[in-house]
């Protein structure tokens, strides 16, 4: 790794962690159960979990994708987002190339939680608060895994471009 990258990484893993400990103190008043963190060996090793799930909507390798991901991007948006001591989701973006948009590139929820935990409504708080740390105006939810899921969250003020599939807010 170059020392320019390095460098890259360590600087937007230190707004990374300033963005989800504001998240954090939101939480702590609100659903003290939660907390989010950076994706960490455990958290990876908790989504192999999710393999065997019968629930499981997706087959998506959480340690290899996130670590390609990890590599190419180190502006990237990360979290995970731990209910108890469980792994409750996992979620990767990144910015635009200009850096005017965030991206909600993955996010999977625990295929055990069921409802128990909403995992979205978090995601965006720390998804906005990244934004606007970067400087980024809009917000956008890429490739919604089907119609049920973009109307919920069209529910939070997002608004779908068939064009693209991806639903977007300007913050």
């Amino acid at each position: 790794m170059l020392a320019t990258h390095r460098d890259a990484e360590d600087r937007y893993t230190k707004l990374r962690l300033a963005v989800l400990d504001e998240v954090n103190k939101d939480l702590r008043s609100s659903q003290p159960n939660l907390r989010a963190g950076l994706i960490d060996q455990m958290a990876l090793t908790q989504s192999k979990r999710w393999d065997y799930s019968p629930k499981r909507r997706v087959d998506w390798d959480w340690t290899e994708g996130y670590n390609a991901f990890k590599y190419r991007h180190p502006k990237r948006f990360e979290m995970a987002l731990w209910n108890n001591g469980t792994l409750a989701s996992l979620s990767l973006g990144k910015p635009t190339y200009h850096g005017t948009k965030l991206r909600l590139d993955f996010i999977e929820g625990n295929p055990e939680n069921g409802k128990d935990v909403r995992v979205f409504q978090t995601t965006f708080l720390a998804l906005a608060g990244y934004a606007e740390a970067l400087g980024a105006a809009e917000l956008r939810v890429m490739n919604p895994i089907n119609a049920d899921v973009r109307r919920y969250y069209e529910g939070f003020g997002l608004i779908y471009v068939a064009k693209g599939d991806y639903l977007f807010v300007r913050l």
